[in-house]
């Protein structure tokens, strides 16, 4: 986001906007020269150095539709489809044709043509391509912002989408992350679903020397097998008691303690908007947020609950999130809420 933000000062630059900073910028920082080949003095300041940082970002990005071409970079600009044609015609072969390295578009156009060398056509034949293009005379060039293929206005919004890290959105993103989701216990199920809780087996693989110690392995809710993410949700003899009781009350009965299974599950009715739905995500995420309190409260407080009491307060969590949460006025709602033993809830009739 910084990145976009700041980007707005480098199109103020290169658009020229009407300002006492860019006037002071060209005049004295740039001196004549495109911002794109401008270096960087040595004992410039901070924020200076900073903003040419930025430039081979988004550099790609700054589109010249053309006018009259009195306004673009011939050799620098982005303008046709090849490319900033300074990127493979050298300096050199600029100046020894007569031309200037500040020369603009309408320069280098004369006559409804090129006015470069023919000898240009065979060493870069990719030239060839800019025959179709023409310059309207009365008009004038304006910069856009280009993400691929779509050229828009610009805006720090349009640059924050082009600059981000994208990835494919992951299947499980609605089980996590929801509407009136606890943000706590979907933190916690965030971590599980990626594998990042630090449980024995984990930490095992980073300090070799705790493999002396074997008794470190064991689950400290069952003592029966070693700590790990599949076992604690809820393949263990205590996180599965718990399992079995809370999950009829959101007809999960026939799914299974497997983690995987309970995942799988969810995925099925992840867009839901069903209420039971809703109920069935933030019971599993809280049963995992608690299994693992209660994991720690062991380890660090030798403090111990029995499977029917953190049951119990799984339960008592969503019955007091259900009081407060906001459902559609419907007689499937009104009928979970009575099983929830909730008595005149926040129910809406225009509620999601």
């Amino acid at each position: 986001m910084n990145k976009a933000l700041m980007s707005y000062h480098i199109w103020s630059v290169v658009s020229k906007r009407d300002s006492l900073w860019v006037d002071w910028v060209h005049s004295y920082r740039l001196k004549g020269k495109s911002l794109w080949v401008c270096k960087t003095p040595s004992n410039c300041c901070w924020s200076w150095r900073k903003l040419m940082q930025l430039w081979p970002l988004i550099r790609n990005h700054i589109w010249s539709e053309l006018g009259n071409g009195a306004d673009t970079s011939a050799w620098f600009d982005f303008w046709c489809e090849i490319g900033s044609l300074g990127d493979f015609i050298s300096p050199r072969t600029i100046t020894d044709a007569d031309f200037n390295l500040d020369d603009s578009v309408a320069n280098i156009y004369s006559h409804g043509s090129w006015s470069w060398p023919m000898a240009w056509r065979d060493l870069f034949p990719v030239l060839i391509q800019l025959d179709q293009v023409q310059l309207n005379p009365t008009k004038h060039d304006k910069l856009l912002w280009k993400d691929g293929r779509d050229i828009t206005e610009f805006s720090s919004s349009r640059v924050w989408h082009s600059v981000r890290y994208k990835v494919p959105e992951v299947n499980w993103c609605n089980i996590v992350w929801f509407s009136q989701c606890i943000p706590r216990h979907a933190f916690m199920m965030w971590l599980v679903i990626k594998g990042k809780l630090l449980t024995q087996d984990k930490i095992l693989k980073w300090d070799i020397s705790r493999r002396k110690n074997m008794n470190m392995m064991c689950c400290l809710l069952c003592y029966q097998n070693f700590d790990s993410h599949p076992h604690l949700f809820f393949e263990c003899k205590y996180s599965s008691q718990v399992w079995h009781i809370i999950q009829s009350k959101v007809s999960m009965d026939a799914v299974s303690p497997m983690w995987t299974d309970i995942v799988d599950w969810l995925l099925v009715r992840a867009r839901s908007k069903s209420a039971m739905n809703y109920v069935a995500k933030i019971l599993t995420a809280a049963a995992v947020y608690f299994i693992w309190q209660e994991r720690n409260a062991r380890l660090f407080k030798n403090q111990l609950r029995p499977p029917e009491k953190l049951s119990e307060i799984i339960l008592n969590t969503v019955r007091y999130k259900l009081i407060g949460a906001k459902l559609k006025n419907t007689a499937s709602v009104r009928r979970l809420l009575g099983e929830w033993e909730i008595r005149g809830g926040h129910v809406d009739d225009d509620g999601g």
